[in-house]
């Protein structure tokens, strides 16, 4: 039974709130779209594709790099910005990545597996062109 079936108001106003708030993030930061770079690359732990996980790229204020962040999803130790998340705008970045295993899944607690590493962080740098590749190696040693 749903909340909003007695009260179609109540549902009008979480559409409308939902409408807003896609809105204001599609503003983003002053970027237009078209400005965003393709992030491809590959992303190993271990030695091992990555199984899946997720890569952020967000701007370096300590290196005067300001923006929205870009994203992705890691599938088999690859990802791709336009595939499967949002670009990257020019300049330094901090990358930051959620790797996990697909082993012992549970849907309720543990949905992609168990962590191998979680808030791994490296620094770099996106160029200009519309498209970069930046490939990670993972040292469990380094965070």
């Amino acid at each position: 039974m749903s909340i909003f079936q007695d009260s179609p108001s109540l549902l009008r106003g979480a559409f409308v709130c939902a409408v807003l708030t896609t809105a204001v993030m599609g503003l983003g930061c002053g970027r237009e779209a078209s400005s965003l770079n393709r992030v491809t690359g590959r992303v190993t732990f271990k030695g091992d594709p990555v199984p899946v996980g997720v890569i952020q790229f967000t701007p370096d204020t300590s290196a005067g790099n300001s923006g929205a962040a870009g994203f992705a999803e890691i599938r088999d130790g690859v990802y791709d910005t336009t595939a499967s998340g949002r670009g990257v705008i020019a300049g330094a970045m901090i990358v930051t990545i959620d790797a996990y295993s697909m082993k012992n899944v549970n849907p309720d607690f543990l949905p992609n597996g168990e962590p191998l590493i979680v808030g791994y962080k490296e620094r770099v740098n996106v160029g200009t062109d519309l498209e970069t590749e930046l490939n990670f190696v993972i040292d469990p040693k380094r965070r």
